[in-house]
């Protein structure tokens, strides 16, 4: 009786330790994973913090019950970061931010127009591009994030209702300003052949152009010669539900703009 007696107690001794290393694994667990979720907050509070002082630097105007932009201070935004190249604006969408170059395509990935490192990054120019927009065709990245910010409202141009009443991308560098009509959107691999980014004259331009018109949701009616300069907007797609090869990409006619309402 007595061996039973300590075998039984030995059992319980095991129990409880086992007990306690399975409580002590959870609260490690739920510790990593608020510590995970804070940072998250914390990085998007940030994010949020610094667009928003970033836009203390231009000036929209209400036209046609669309916003406008109207003007940037580069002086301004270069004392913060002289990467800065942009500034970039869609009507009735979050995307509103100053476009950086640096010197390789990973950088501005991580890292805000700050410097500050963030997983949201910072919406930037192909690092091989030329940084006044000359190149036939410019691409520019930006992150799509589940919090909606950077790039992630191209997915609205989905929407033939919101493609039908929001026709122009707004491009301001130091030296000139752009109203760009919209061109074609739509998704694609990431390797497919829309990513041609060494597209860099009138020769190849003309077929590029119908391509990309060719694969558009929609029609903008928008004609184009292989002269024009066009801007590209890339962003992941996540129209499957999950992070896959697919982007979306949107390319609008490089337009000198006189901030005149023309229409």
């Amino acid at each position: 009786m007595k061996q039973k007696s300590e075998n039984k107690n030995s059992r319980k001794r095991v129990s409880k330790w086992v007990y306690r290393i399975l409580m002590l694994i959870a609260a490690c667990v739920f510790a990593y994973s608020a510590f995970q979720l804070g940072s998250i907050y914390y990085a998007n509070y940030k994010e949020k913090q610094e667009t928003e002082e970033l836009k203390g630097s231009i000036k929209t105007v209400k036209k046609n019950g669309q916003e406008e932009l109207r003007s940037v201070d580069f002086e301004k935004l270069r004392e913060i970061n002289p990467d800065v190249i942009a500034w970039i604006m869609i009507p009735d969408t979050d995307i509103s931010y100053a476009v950086v170059q640096g010197t390789d395509n990973d950088y501005y990935l991580s890292h805000t127009v700050a410097k500050e490192s963030n997983y949201a990054g910072a919406i930037f120019l192909d690092a091989n591009a030329s940084a006044d927009f000359s190149d036939m065709n410019s691409f520019i990245y930006g992150h799509s994030t589940k919090h909606g910010t950077m790039f992630t409202n191209l997915e609205m141009f989905r929407d033939q209702a919101f493609a039908d009443a929001h026709r122009y991308v707004y491009l301001f560098t130091p030296d000139k300003q752009y109203r760009c009509p919209i061109y074609s959107m739509y998704s694609t691999s990431y390797d497919s052949d829309s990513y041609l980014l060494g597209n860099t004259n009138s020769a190849t331009q003309g077929a590029y152009l119908e391509m990309v018109k060719g694969l558009s949701l929609f029609d903008y009616g928008v004609e184009a010669s292989a002269q024009d300069r066009l801007i590209t907007l890339s962003t992941c797609s996540y129209e499957d539900g999950v992070a896959n090869e697919r982007r979306y990409l949107l390319h609008a006619i490089l337009e000198e703009w006189s901030g005149v309402d023309e229409r």
